[in-house]
């Protein structure tokens, strides 16, 4: 594992090395005028009935109606019987974003040694009239090899029967077709101008590669082993290089083990990637419809197993080339199998994975009753709803799409990372997670903001034991943005969820997740705005997690499900949207924690600028030792936003509670209504414990202090010390002295001096 984990750091060091000292891109195409552009393809079936015989008419009764009927011609088969279709079915595709026609080549080998069941797909004057229609287009031309059954023309050529074959003679039945190919469009061409149009792609060396795609890459040989498998490709390739001078590479349809694919031995990204990985003629993998082996017609269980098996593939580092099948309609062919996805919310699922999923390119694949709209054109059965689809994406497309926020991430699907692996989870959805995070391991996204505003973000993670936290720093841009606890969960795949609110602003950025305390797991990240749209009552509890907008504090989880606001700096902030039911005024306790370490915090509550009460945070024994603090305030009636400001630096904030005082208690107890002077409230309660209120109002901008006295004279503790603009402040004690501890009951006085007002009142304490 440890050899495995050291060959992922290397691929995804030399990745950018490669593509910086090159000016290449693996897997981006390489034509004059589309350098290191990615592929954006679509399947197109090109050609008309051959020697006029036009075989699906045999049999109009059953699939006249099946048929989609092209709004330019009157059978689909017939598209290339003058220029006119011709050029309409290629502007199509251009004007949709397509660069790359994957053209089905089913074979035979030989002079249009046609299948009569298959004329379009195997007709070589077809794919010659596809090759004309390209010329001096800004499209490609990519030849897409099939299997294809015995013909009385040739004997029968399967894939998965022929590949890798031996060292001395790899793949004979594929190789043929392959040469095949070159002689006709690249050695011994009809038309000079066809070499143009084969698209050549990046190796992961910088070299330029004739790109051949092969469809359902699988073998039956007995024997088989990941790396035998592997090294095929490059076997093949340098077997043409050797007979025809040219460098040819591929991207393959890898079919998914566990499903019912055929083929005995079956790719899979954990144990054959790597192998794959390191084959300098593999250029991508770009499946066909793979999720039609699954068997299901479960649009939500399929487009979830589409998700997890691209996410599995891109993690290997070879370029994936995401198919983007507008659903699979078999009741041509097959009548009575699989159908699904010709709908709105398959096409809104895929259009989100698409956007979100790493992908070097993009391929919209279509089957039958959808032959003409995967070339981006209308078709009378099914309409534009496809075409428009296929539009939207193509146009909006780019090479490693960002991770759309809001949205989920898998783990697994970072852009880069530090020091971490991979294995297989038993958390709900299955697929994989990231294991084996150290101490300063990393994993980072490309994620675009679409919103700017106050996120509520999940992290799914997994701790073996509960002997000390996990802890993560999320940084965006390089700057850290917040931090999380991991809590222990008692197994490595036993799964919680950890909350964390982020600030984000719109626009791409890189998102990164460092652990700077290692020994847990991660399995996926939701990030959604906040339902900030809560108001909470007044009276009337406000969990301190439930802000509507704040600046720099972070959440902090010390046991599941119990969520409090920590890591304050001075100057912080948090933001509570409120109702309140009735003037009047309130008494607001605090819970709050501060470690002994520390001197006393300070904080304050604010509404529209104006500081409605000030209150100080005592050392409680630990952030986990909470107390509560309780001041006055005066709230008028109706819907507002109440800040909580961090004054004095660091303490931690679990609650605020807001009920009706019980007494009445003067606001200004001395000419209440007349602003224009200094004022020293009585302090409330009084008798009080643990804590009090002093309220007290300023004329003018000025030097305050407010200390507390025993019955001595001697100064127990300073309140406050610094200059204020005037108006009404609350600051609440603690019944604790400068030092933290607790002073005994008993008589007590409290002074103020601001500007020339002098004044001093008396308090009783009873502890």
């Amino acid at each position: 594992m440890k050899i495995l984990k050291l060959f992922w750091i290397f691929l995804f060091i030399m990745m950018p090395l490669i593509s910086s000292t090159s000016e290449t891109v693996w897997g981006r195409l390489a034509n004059s005028g589309f350098e290191n552009h990615p592929i954006k393809s679509t399947f197109f079936f090109a050609g008309n009935a051959r020697n006029g015989i036009q075989y699906y008419d045999v049999f109009a009764s059953s699939n006249e109606v099946l048929y989609t009927i092209h709004p330019s011609d009157s059978r689909h088969l017939s598209w290339s019987v003058n220029s006119a279709n011709r050029e309409y079915a290629i502007k199509a595709m251009i004007d949709a974003g397509v660069n790359v026609i994957n053209m089905s080549y089913w074979g035979p080998p030989g002079t249009d040694n046609w299948a009569w069941w298959a004329p379009m797909q195997s007709s070589t004057e077809s794919h010659d009239e596809l090759f004309d229609a390209a010329v001096d287009k800004d499209i490609l031309i990519a030849p897409y090899i099939e299997s294809y059954t015995e013909t009385p023309n040739s004997s029968g050529f399967i894939f998965r029967d022929d590949f890798p074959g031996s060292s001395a003679n790899p793949a004979p039945g594929f190789v043929a077709m392959c040469k095949d190919l070159i002689d006709r469009y690249l050695v011994n061409p009809i038309d000079e101008s066809w070499p143009d149009q084969w698209v050549r792609v990046y190796d992961q060396t910088g070299e330029e590669r004739y790109l051949i795609s092969i469809i359902h890459v699988s073998s039956n040989q007995a024997n088989m082993s990941h790396e035998k498998f592997a090294n095929g490709f490059d076997r093949v390739a340098q077997k043409i290089l050797t007979d025809t001078g040219i460098p040819i590479g591929f991207a393959i349809d890898v079919m998914p083990p566990g499903t019912n694919a055929p083929g005995f031995f079956r790719p899979a990204p954990q144990t054959t990637g790597p192998w794959l990985a390191t084959q300098n003629s593999l250029l991508g993998i770009q499946c066909f419809i793979s999720e039609i082996w699954v068997g299901s017609s479960d649009e939500t269980q399929l487009i979830n197993w589409k998700q997890q098996f691209a996410s599995d593939w891109i993690q290997t580092g070879i370029p994936f080339i995401i198919d983007i099948s507008p659903g699979y309609d078999a009741h041509i062919v097959f009548p009575g199998s699989v159908q699904y996805g010709n709908n709105s919310s398959w096409r809104e699922a895929l259009t989100q994975w698409v956007f979100q999923s790493p992908a070097q390119g993009v391929t919209f694949n279509a089957w039958n009753g959808y032959t003409e709209g995967m070339a981006g054109v209308p078709t009378q059965e099914y309409g534009d709803a496809n075409s428009e689809w296929l539009e939207d994406i193509f146009q909006n497309f780019t090479v490693g799409s960002y991770f759309p926020v809001p949205g989920k991430i898998e783990a697994e699907s970072y852009s880069q990372m530090s020091g971490v692996d991979t294995e297989t989870t038993t958390d709900v959805g299955g697929g994989l997670n990231i294991a084996w995070i150290d101490d300063g391991d990393w994993i980072e996204f490309e994620v675009a903001v679409l919103e700017s505003g106050i996120y509520s973000a999940e992290f799914r993670t997994a701790k073996l034991t509960d002997d000390f936290q996990g802890l993560a720093y999320v940084n965006l841009d390089g700057q850290r943005l917040s931090r999380f606890l991991v809590p222990g969960t008692g197994g490595w795949q036993n799964w919680t969820t950890v909350l964390c609110p982020l600030n984000l602003q719109s626009g791409t950025h890189q998102f990164r997740l460092h652990a700077q305390v290692g020994g847990w797991n991660i399995n996926w990240m939701d990030i959604n705005l906040e339902d900030r749209v809560e108001i909470h009552e007044i009276p009337g509890k406000i969990e301190a997690e439930a802000f509507v907008d704040m600046s720099g504090v972070e959440t902090e989880m010390l046991s599941a499900g119990v969520i409090h606001l920590g890591w304050f700096d001075d100057q912080d902030w948090i933001d509570y949207r409120v109702d309140v039911q009735e003037t009047g005024q309130y008494d607001v306790t605090f819970r709050v924690s501060l470690d002994s370490g520390y001197p006393d915090g300070q904080g304050a509550l604010h509404k529209d600028g104006e500081i409605l009460c000030e209150f100080e945070i005592p050392p409680t024994g630990g952030w986990n030792q909470w107390e509560s603090i309780t001041c006055i305030v005066n709230l008028e009636a109706g819907e507002q936003i109440l800040r909580v400001n961090v004054t004095q630096a660091p303490w931690n904030l679990d609650w605020m509670k807001f009920n009706r005082s019980n007494t009445s208690v003067p606001y200004a107890c001395e000419k209440e209504n007349n602003v224009m002077s200094f004022v020293l409230c009585q302090n409330y309660p009084n008798p009080f414990n643990p804590t009090t209120t002093i309220t007290y109002q300023l004329l003018k901008m000025c030097d305050v202090t407010i200390t507390i006295h025993n019955i001595l004279a001697q100064k127990i503790i300073t309140l406050i010390d610094k200059q204020q603009e005037p108006g009404k402040y609350h600051i609440v004690w603690n019944g604790k002295d400068g030092n933290g501890i607790k002073v005994a009951s008993g008589l007590y006085f409290y002074k103020i001096k601001a500007d020339n007002f002098i004044k001093t009142n008396k308090m009783i304490l009873l502890q």
